[in-house]
């Protein structure tokens, strides 16, 4: 997906040719690492100097491979929006079949897997 067509964003062409340098976010304390975001080229924004903020979210409060954090609320809450299951039916049957022959091993071994 273009940039321009994310959350209505409208920008002009030559904004497409960005390059931006790498970022690197640690502990102002302890000066650990937290996060590095790498260069990137091309279809991107500017990094802001805006003061950073965020959130910490309990470790299964969701499940990544199915849901993705689409933004950040005015009261800094996370909204949480569940990723499109974009299999198809045979894609669908195979994996009921591979889960019944899961299954169906893990009786014969015994709940060993």
């Amino acid at each position: 997906m273009r940039l321009e067509h994310i959350h209505g964003l409208h920008l002009n062409k030559e904004e497409f040719n960005l390059k931006v340098g790498t970022r690197v976010i640690y502990g102002s304390e302890s000066k650990n690492i937290v996060i590095v975001l790498h260069r990137m080229e091309g279809d991107v924004l500017e990094r802001s100097n805006e003061p950073l903020e965020y959130i910490d979210i309990p470790f299964d409060y969701f499940d990544p491979s199915t849901h993705f954090i689409d933004e950040i609320d005015e009261n800094g809450s996370a909204i949480i929006t569940i990723l499109p299951n974009n299999e198809t039916e045979e894609q669908q049957r195979i994996r009921k079949l591979e889960d019944a022959l899961l299954l169906q091993a893990d009786l014969e071994n015994g709940g060993l897997l």
